[in-house]
């Protein structure tokens, strides 16, 4: 899977940001490609491997997950590049943040197994998902050019996706 990322990486153009990515493999392509005019890595905010420093009050601070929105405003990003095992924890804001910031196509890489959550809740907004398995791993690329965000839409999926998880809560806490 890692090969096929890279392979994509080659071809990305324009400003790239990446969530917890790990591979140097993958860094090294990225840094390659000299089609991609900015490229963020949230976990290394102070890296020289950055192309544009982030800018905040002069201080260099790693970015929360839960506020990119802030960081990075509406339409502006190319190409995401996600970890699953970085952004599960931070599933409920980030699915509708990934749509709102990105513009063009959203990579999701990762050893997980419970894809389904996941792949519903990007089919909220797009028909337009692609999935390649190989063994354990997997790549999900979604094409995020035609998504259009609504603020109503997106509190009631947060409120659904809150009660679920209060629900799935509960049900485990009774039967153990």
């Amino acid at each position: 899977m890692e090969n096929n990322l890279i392979n994509l990486v080659k071809q990305m153009k324009g400003i790239t940001l990446g969530i917890g990515i790990t591979s140097e493999k993958i860094k090294e392509a990225i840094e390659k490609n000299d089609n991609i005019r900015t490229c963020y890595l949230l976990e290394e905010p102070n890296s020289t491997f950055n192309k544009k420093r982030f800018n905040f009050n002069s201080k260099l601070k790693k970015v929360n997950i839960k506020k990119i929105r802030k960081v990075f405003k509406k339409k502006r990003i190319e190409n995401l590049i996600c970890n699953y095992k970085t952004i599960k924890p931070f599933l409920k804001t980030f699915i509708k943040d990934s749509v709102y910031i990105n513009k063009g196509k959203l990579y999701i890489y990762g050893t997980e197994n419970d894809l389904e959550p996941l792949i519903d809740k990007y089919k909220r907004y797009t028909d337009k998902i692609e999935i390649k398995n190989k063994k354990e791993e997997f790549l999900i690329i979604i094409d995020n050019i035609e998504t259009k965000n609504n603020k109503i839409k997106d509190i009631g999926y947060w409120w659904k996706d809150t009660i679920d998880n209060i629900v799935d809560f509960l049900t485990s806490f009774l039967v153990n």
